[in-house]
C-alpha cells in the first residue's frame, strides 16, 4: 500500500513546525544570545525536509485511509522530537540525548514534566514553550481531520454534525485546519493579555500563555506565585484551554448562544469544576489550614488547572490534604472537554459510559424495553459507545501495566501512581502532587517508558492498539 498522504501531513507539519524557530532566533537576535544563528539554521534545515516530505507525497489519492493515519498519529511525535532535540545539543550544555528527547515529547504531548527544571537559558525556555503550544495546536488539528478517520469519530462531540466537520479528503481538510489554527491564535493572544493585565512582563506573560493554553504547563513554569491577581488569570487561562473549540467554532459561524446553554459537556464540565472546588476547600477548612476565602480561592484554582490537564502548581502553597490530592488526580484522569487542547479520558466519553452503565441497569430490570444510550438529548450510536467502552478498558489495561513496569525503578507506590497518570493524561502536575518535580534522577529505561506513555496519552492509545492489530493481522495473513 501507498502511503503517499502520510508523507504529505508529515511535510506539511514540518513546513509549519519552521516558523516556529524564527521566533527564538529573533529574541536571540535581539539580546545578543549566541543560539540565534542556530535557530536560523535549524528553521531552514525543518523547511527543506517537509518540502522533501510533500515531494514524495506529490501523487497522493486525496483521500486518507486508516492505515497513513495510524501511522502519521505515532510518527509525528517522534519527528517534531528529534527536531526539537537540536536546539538544546547545539547550545553546548552537554546534555543527555534521552533528556533532551524526553523533554522535547514532554512539552510537544502538552505533559509538562521536566528534566531541566529553569536551569536553561531564556532562548530555550522560549523554545521549550513553543513546542509545548505548537503541541496544542497539534492535537486539536488532528482532532478535526486525522483522528476521526482512524477512530471512526467516536466520541469526539455529539452535539457536532460530524458527517459535515469531518472528511478523509484532503481538500475538505485543509478548511478545519486553518480555521482551528487561527482560532487557537486569537485565544492564544487573549491569554498573553490576560497574564500581562495580572502583572507579569512580557516575556513572563508570553512563556505562561504559551504553556497554559496548550494545557502543558505543570512543573515546566516552576510554579506560580500565589498572589491573587495572577491566580485568577492563570485560572482564566486554564478554563480557555479546556473548552471546546469545536462548539466555539460553531457559535462563531451560527452567531448564536444557545448552543453554550445546550451543550451536555460544557453544562458537566462547570458542574464538575464547581462541586470540585468546593470539595476540595472541605478538607483545609476542617483542619484551619486556610481562611474560608483562601480555601475558596486556592481550591478552584486547582479544580481548573488539573481539570483542564494543566497541572499549574502554585509556590509554597499549603501542602495537600491527602483526600484532596486523590480528587486532583480524579480531575486530571477526567481530562476536559473534548474538543480542547486538553488530556485525559474527557468528559463526553465519561458521560456515555455513566448513560451506557444506566441503560443496561435498566435492561437488566426491564428485558423488554427499547432503550438507547443518549447524550443532551441525542442518541449515541452503538459503534460510538462501544468504541468508547473499548478505549476505557485499553486505558484501565495500560495503567496497570505501566504502572507495574515504572514500579520497577524503585518508586513507592504514590510515585508510581502519580507518574504513570501524569503520562497518560498528559498533566506533569499530577507527578508534583508525590513530589517528583523532575524526572531527572529516574533511569534511562524508565524515561524512555514514560515517553512512550505520553505519547500513546496523546493520541488516546486507540490508535496504537489499531496499528498493532494491522500489524499482527498481515503477519497471520502472510502466514
Amino acid at each position: 500500500m501507498r502511503f503517499d498522504l502520510f508523507w504529505v501531513l508529515m511535510g506539511r507539519t514540518a513546513y509549519v513546525f519552521a516558523p516556529l524557530y524564527l521566533i527564538p532566533f529573533a529574541y536571540g537576535f535581539a539580546y545578543g544570545d549566541s543560539l540565534a544563528g542556530s535557530f536560523l539554521a535549524l528553521g531552514i534545515l525543518a523547511a527543506i525536509l517537509g518540502m522533501v516530505f510533500g515531494n514524495m507525497g506529490r501523487s497522493h489519492m486525496r483521500q486518507l485511509s486508516v492505515q497513513e493515519g495510524v501511522l502519521f498519529l505515532l510518527a509525528i511525535w517522534f519527528l517534531l522530537a528529534v527536531l526539537g532535540m537540536l536546539p538544546f545539543h547545539l547550545a553546548g550544555l552537554h546534555l543527555s540525548p534521552a533528556d533532551t528527547f524526553f523533554e522535547c515529547v514532554s512539552a510537544l504531548t502538552t505533559t509538562g514534566m521536566t528534566v531541566f527544571g529553569d536551569t536553561l537559558p531564556p532562548s530555550l525556555i522560549l523554545w521549550r514553550a513553543l513546542m509545548s503550544w505548537f503541541g496544542g495546536l497539534l492535537f486539536i488539528v488532528i482532532l478535526v481531520t486525522v483522528l476521526p478517520v482512524v477512530s471512526g469519530c467516536f466520541g469526539v462531540d455529539f452535539n457536532v454534525r460530524q458527517a459535515r466537520l469531518f472528511s478523509p479528503l484532503w481538500n475538505r481538510m485543509t478548511r478545519p485546519m486553518r480555521e482551528m489554527t487561527l482560532l487557537y491564535i486569537a485565544i492564544t493572544a487573549v491569554s498573553v493579555g490576560i497574564y500581562l493585565m495580572a502583572g507579569d512582563d512580557i516575556f513572563t506573560a508570553l512563556i505562561l500563555a504559551l504553556f497554559t493554553i496548550a494545557s502543558g504547563a505543570g512543573p515546566m513554569t516552576g510554579g506560580l506565585p500565589p498572589t491573587p491577581a495572577l491566580m485568577l488569570g492563570a485560572g482564566l487561562v486554564a478554563l480557555l484551554s479546556a473548552l471546546p473549540l469545536l462548539t466555539l467554532w460553531q457559535l462563531l459561524h451560527r452567531r448564536s448562544g444557545a448552543m453554550l446553554t445546550r451543550h451536555m459537556e460544557l453544562r458537566a464540565f462547570f458542574l464538575l469544576f464547581l462541586a470540585a472546588g468546593v470539595l476540595l476547600a472541605i478538607p483545609a477548612l476542617l483542619h484551619g489550614t486556610w481562611s474560608i476565602i483562601e480555601a475558596l480561592g486556592f481550591s478552584f484554582f486547582y479544580a481548573v488547572s488539573f481539570l483542564s490537564t494543566n497541572g499549574l502548581m502554585l509556590q509554597g502553597a499549603a501542602p495537600f490534604h491527602t483526600s484532596a490530592a486523590l480528587l486532583l488526580i480524579l480531575l486530571a484522569v477526567i481530562g476536559g472537554c473534548m474538543g480542547s487542547a486538553a488530556g485525559g479520558f474527557r468528559i463526553s466519553r465519561v458521560l456515555v459510559l455513566i448513560s451506557l452503565a444506566w441503560t443496561e441497569l435498566l435492561r437488566t430490570l426491564h428485558p423488554r424495553m427499547v432503550l438507547a444510550v443518549r447524550q443532551g438529548g441525542e442518541v449515541v450510536p452503538l459503534h460510538s459507545a462501544g468504541r468508547i467502552l473499548v478505549l476505557a478498558f485499553f486505558f484501565a489495561a495500560v495503567f496497570s501495566v505501566s504502572s507495574l513496569l515504572i514500579a520497577l525503578a524503585g518508586l513507592s507506590p504514590i510515585e508510581t501512581i502519580t507518574l504513570t497518570v501524569s503520562c497518560l493524561t498528559t498533566t506533569g502536575g499530577v507527578a508534583s502532587l508525590a513530589h517528583l518535580d523532575t524526572v531527572a534522577a529516574l533511569p534511562v529505561w524508565t524515561k524512555l517508558v514514560c515517553t512512550l506513555l505520553m505519547i500513546l496519552g496523546r493520541i488516546e492509545i486507540f490508535a496504537f492498539f489499531l496499528l498493532l492489530g494491522t500489524l499482527f493481522e498481515d503477519t497471520r495473513h502472510r502466514w
